[in-house]
């Protein structure tokens, strides 16, 4: 059984109105290496969302990875990018180290392609491990269940 902890990592705001000297978001993003099983595979930022009903992955990279979306099953998904989005789906190989590693049946939307990272939500994701959030420390642990 694996349990890992990771940092939250700082990610630097621009200024705005309400923040005009910028502000730092703390995320809980870990690297994570996607392999479809055609043979490719890419290192890709991840976040665990809870609140995402499905893992999630910006359309662009599945053409990185060779993945022919045409011939994939689709769904109407919402909540990322507008409010209707044609979201592919496929099986990949997602590792985040550490034992740490799943296969998942994984959505790749247009609508992630501005937000530009991969979601790990509650189907193939939150289903098999346990993930604490400790803000205050800026760490975040992931266990497998």
């Amino acid at each position: 059984m694996a349990t890992v902890v990771y940092p939250y990592v700082g990610i630097p705001l621009p200024p705005n109105d309400p923040y005009p000297q910028g502000t730092t978001a703390y995320r809980p993003l870990v690297v994570a290496t996607i392999k479809t099983f055609n043979g490719e595979s890419i290192r890709w930022l991840v976040l665990p969302d809870s609140g995402a009903d499905a893992c999630l992955f910006p359309l662009a990279l599945a053409i990185i990875l060779k993945i022919d979306v045409l011939n994939l099953p689709k769904s109407i998904t919402s909540g990322v990018g507008n409010g209707a989005n044609l979201t592919y789906y496929d099986r990949v190989f997602i590792d985040l180290g550490n034992g740490i590693a799943f296969t998942s049946f994984v959505g790749f939307t247009q609508g992630m392609d501005k937000v530009g990272l991969g979601l790990l939500g509650q189907a193939g994701f939150f289903e098999y491990y346990n993930v604490e959030f400790m803000y205050s420390k800026r760490t975040f642990t992931i266990k497998t269940i």
